[in-house]
């Protein structure tokens, strides 16, 4: 019925479909901050205040929000609205059903999901990061720590960050790779903060050390600080990377090459390889974010775009912890939900 319902207004009147889509937004972003004043709620949305303001008014004369000195909150009519709409709008966009049926197949926090194939498109591979960077900066409030991974999809995501006024800190979850400098947790700290008005750290140690300067640098005072930021962030923002491709990144050498084969590694995160059931089948010495961290944040929003992940991340879905914020393409969606 929904779907019938929905062919007819795009052919009829696609604006009441985009409409629908606005305000069906403002009312979920009211409802999960409420009392919101409109200067914030303007920031989430990505909107003006101009244009927020005219839309609100509308909402208040429907009755659907409530609006005193606190702030706006959604009125019991506009949660009834809400929950009416929620089947029609799963409906308006099949990448938001895709979603759906991911959470109920994977029981993680939420997926986010552009159209595609990431990897037969540069254009789709800023498109992810831009996703991402919208639905990161809804979540932020003020203290917020955040640590933050390496990788050439993460270095977009400052792009499309705007100013926050909260105060903010980003940390690098990993020392340096032999990488593009770049694309490197330590860079991309530093992008993310200048693009939010935030602060960050910077951790002077690489990723991949031995044992014994791996204890030397654990000692320093400040490879000590970024060690307990990371451990006590409230946030992470990560990249899922194939195994071979990420190894090649760390210059690994071919007996290592040839031992990751050997186990059959086909993903890394955090410097940990794992096979495609999940398993860890080495990790790397690192004085990083450790998996262990990962249970005790708010969110952890990981990003992933290509079919050649496509087993990384089904790899991944069987490790991944409840509060994973996971941001893929179609063809990875759609791997997953067939797997």
């Amino acid at each position: 019925m929904w779907q019938k319902l929905l062919d007819i207004q795009k052919r009829i009147a696609p604006e009441v479909v985009l409409e629908l889509q606005k305000r069906s937004s403002i009312l979920k972003q009211i409802e999960a901050h409420q009392p919101i004043g409109r200067r914030t709620l303007s920031r989430k949305l990505n909107m003006t205040e101009r244009v927020l303001r005219k839309e609100v008014d509308s909402l208040y004369a429907l009755g659907l929000i409530d609006i005193d000195k606190k702030g706006i909150s959604i009125s019991q009519s506009g949660i009834e609205v809400l929950r009416d709409l929620s089947p029609y709008m799963t409906t308006l966009d099949r990448r938001t059903d895709l979603a759906r049926r991911l959470r109920d197949k994977y029981g993680l926090q939420d997926f986010f999901i552009i159209r595609g194939d990431a990897d037969e498109s540069p254009e789709l591979q800023q498109e992810l990061a831009k996703l991402m960077a919208e639905e990161f900066q809804k979540m932020l409030f003020d203290g917020a720590v955040i640590s933050v991974t390496g990788g050439s999809t993460m270095a977009n995501v400052g792009k499309y960050l705007h100013p926050a006024d909260e105060k903010l800190l980003f940390v690098p979850a990993r020392g340096g790779l032999g990488e593009e400098l770049g694309n490197q947790a330590n860079s991309i700290a530093s992008r993310l903060a200048s693009a939010t008005g935030g602060e960050h750290k910077v951790l002077y140690a690489p990723d991949n050390v031995g044992e014994s300067a791996l204890e030397s640098l654990k000692a320093e005072p400040s490879v000590k600080e970024i060690a307990e930021l990371n451990r006590q962030s409230h946030y992470v923002i990560h990249g899922i990377g194939e195994a071979f491709t990420m190894a090649k990144r760390r210059n690994v050498d071919d007996e290592t090459l040839a031992g990751l084969k050997d186990s059959g590694a086909v993903g890394e995160t955090f410097g940990y390889y794992f096979d495609k059931e999940g398993d860890i089948v080495r990790k790397v010495k690192t004085i990083g974010l450790q998996l262990e961290d990962l249970e005790s944040k708010k969110a952890i929003l990981a990003v992933a775009g290509g079919s050649s992940k496509k087993e990384a991340v089904r790899a991944y879905m069987k490790m991944a912890p409840r509060n994973t914020v996971l941001f893929i393409d179609e063809s990875i969606a759609e791997f997953l939900l067939d797997s």
